[in-house]
């Protein structure tokens, strides 16, 4: 699986459990505990705050987790140009 995807003008990374590496404004697909324990969907915010979005369901596979932030990115529409 591929570590970046943009969708419909968002970022999303694949990282290996942490969201230190996210930038501002970017989804990311955690690992925990290497992908075992399973996906987690996160969003970085402006100023650094970091959201879980999934609460505490976690996804078995990355692929549908990815599928999971796509359908969260198509209800907030496309990113501001």
């Amino acid at each position: 699986m591929q570590r970046f995807h943009t969708h419909l003008g968002r970022d999303i990374r694949l990282t290996s459990g942490s969201a230190r590496d996210l930038a501002p404004g970017e989804f990311g697909l955690l690992a925990i505990d290497g992908g075992a324990g399973g996906w987690s969907v996160v969003h970085k915010g402006p100023s650094g705050e970091v959201m879980e979005l999934n609460n505490e369901m976690h996804f078995e596979t990355p692929e549908a987790a990815l599928a999971f932030v796509k359908e969260l990115i198509e209800l907030l529409g496309p990113a501001a140009a």
